[in-house]
């Protein structure tokens, strides 16, 4: 006899059936993980104020060279202190102040439960298809006269055309899970690119403004075009505007103000008002200003001695010719000049004119 055993139509359907894929389960186990990790800092940062004794308080000084570095605040905001593992989330043990303030850390808890929420849904997308489903068992009846060969035939070709449809039924689950991920995240994107761009347009006038306080005190003493006189006088221009500014900010400083007074049907109204102090104009200063004003003048004056070919062309005019009759008449009498198309030497012409002679 043999020693190979018959097998089942349920044994065959068993074999068939897929072995669950190792990378899911490495999959399942990453995010186990990371879940763990997430809820682990949730619960510290939402525990943190109602554990915090303000007498107690952790203090060390290794700098993370000793202890590792608390990675969720590695140092102090307002001290810069490096914070290690050992002090962890309270206040700094320097000066006192939050490594984390209020309001970073309400941003920090949104952020965390939005990946832990992520985090779940992908759980769920994963082990979702390799949950244990209910066995659909296929019963074939033996037909009368039918051999047990042929109804088993049969048995195996309903038991293929029924993990295809379960394969299929997967594949398109898995498709339609990707297309709706793939889309929300291009609306996402698109989201950000719109957000982006309004507030780029927003704030565009408020870039763009250019605010240019020197050119309002800065004088143009050192432009290359400027005569050594004019570079002198804007020099000294600066000089008594800059003395002018020092002595309305000692004013200022010393509480100087200057108020007005007006008397009006029976009362008295007092008006404060700020009166600048003005700096005469030195006498070196019109002096150098009276020298620019006569060489301008001298310059435009030598510019109007320049020959200038319209000016010189409205002094003259244009030509007029008459013609006689005589002139006309000799004109129209004379007989037009023709030429030879023939070329001779001039040694050879006389001899030209006898042979035509002869």
């Amino acid at each position: 006899m043999s020693r190979n055993k018959s097998t089942t139509t349920s044994q065959l359907l068993k074999s068939k059936a897929a072995s669950p894929d190792p990378v899911d389960k490495q999959a399942r186990k990453k995010n186990l993980v990371n879940l763990q990790d997430i809820e682990s800092i949730l619960t510290e940062l939402e525990t943190e104020e109602t554990t915090h004794d303000p007498q107690v308080r952790r203090v060390c000084n290794c700098m993370a060279r000793r202890h590792p570095l608390f990675e969720i605040a590695p140092n102090c905001l307002n001290c810069g202190k490096i914070i290690c593992t050992k002090e962890g989330l309270q206040p700094c043990s320097f000066c006192g102040a939050d490594i984390i303030p209020a309001k970073d850390r309400d941003a920090i808890i949104k952020l965390l439960e939005k990946e832990k929420q992520d985090l779940t849904n992908r759980k769920q997308l994963v082990v979702a298809p390799s949950q244990p489903k209910n066995k659909k068992k296929i019963v074939v009846k033996m037909n009368a006269g039918e051999k047990f060969w042929e109804a088993q035939d049969r048995a195996f070709k309903m038991a293929e055309k029924e993990i295809k449809k379960t394969k299929e039924e997967d594949v398109t689950a898995k498709e339609e899970a990707d297309t709706a991920e793939k889309s929300s995240l291009d609306l996402e994107k698109a989201k950000e690119r719109l957000e982006t761009l309004l507030d780029y347009q927003a704030t565009g006038a408020e870039r763009t403004r250019i605010i240019d306080n020197a050119s309002d005190f800065d004088m143009p003493s050192q432009s290359l075009w400027l005569t050594p006189e004019e570079r002198a006088l804007n020099l000294k221009k600066q000089q008594r505007i800059m003395r002018e500014g020092q002595v309305n900010k000692d004013r200022k400083s010393r509480g100087e103000r200057t108020v007005e007074m007006s008397i009006k049907d029976g009362k008295v109204t007092m008006v404060e008002k700020f009166v600048s102090h003005k700096e005469e104009t030195s006498a070196e200063e019109k002096q150098l200003e009276e020298s620019i004003r006569i060489k301008k003048q001298q310059a435009s004056s030598a510019n109007d001695l320049v020959w200038d070919y319209d000016k010189d062309r409205l002094k003259w005019e244009k030509p007029i010719y008459f013609s006689t009759e005589d002139t006309s008449k000799a004109a129209e009498n004379s007989e037009p000049l023709i030429k030879n198309r023939v070329q001779f030497a001039k040694e050879d012409a006389s001899d030209l004119i006898a042979t035509l002679i002869n």
